[in-house]
């Protein structure tokens, strides 16, 4: 019984040692791609659905601006399975993945007052719908200047993010 406990420690310890274990790092270096993908996703489906807006293809502004909330809610979900690794010491890294919650929160609020003002467009309530618009307009500029502290971040840190 002790000769396998013996071989299950050497062995589990041989494959910490061999890299086969990912450390946080790792696990956020296999996340973060995918995240960014959503990321882009929904910054493209919401600038597609401010164009339709400003067409008044409110249907089709409605239709992108479901896509848009979708990837930027996937990317958020993404983010809380960061939050449960253990063992983040690193501040960059932190620091990194406290920008993107600043930045999909503000990303997502966006989306919602913009799927408002679509929704009083169609209604035929301009006012309004124009007041959702300029608060859709400055929470998504908050979030793209949060955007580029996190890109500036990458290009200051080129070695810890591949």
């Amino acid at each position: 019984m002790n000769e396998k406990v013996i071989i299950a420690i050497v062995l589990l310890f041989t494959v910490a040692i061999s890299g086969c274990i990912g450390s946080p790092v790792d696990n956020i270096n296999l996340i973060m791609p995918k995240i960014s993908e959503d990321i882009v996703s929904g910054n493209d489906n919401y600038n597609e659905a401010v164009n339709f807006v400003n067409s008044r293809n409110y249907d089709a502004a409605d239709q992108k601006i479901k896509k848009s909330t979708a990837s930027f809610t996937e990317a958020q979900n993404k983010l809380l399975s960061i939050d449960s690794i253990p063992q983040l010491n690193d501040t960059i890294y932190v620091q990194y993945i406290e920008l993107i919650k600043q930045e999909l929160s503000f990303k997502l609020n966006a989306t919602m007052d913009l799927q408002l003002a679509i929704q009083y467009f169609k209604a035929g309530n301009n006012e309004t719908a124009n007041e959702f618009v300029t608060k859709a307009n400055s929470k998504m500029s908050q979030g793209v200047s949060i955007q580029k502290q996190r890109q500036a971040l990458v290009v200051n840190y080129p070695d810890k993010f591949q």
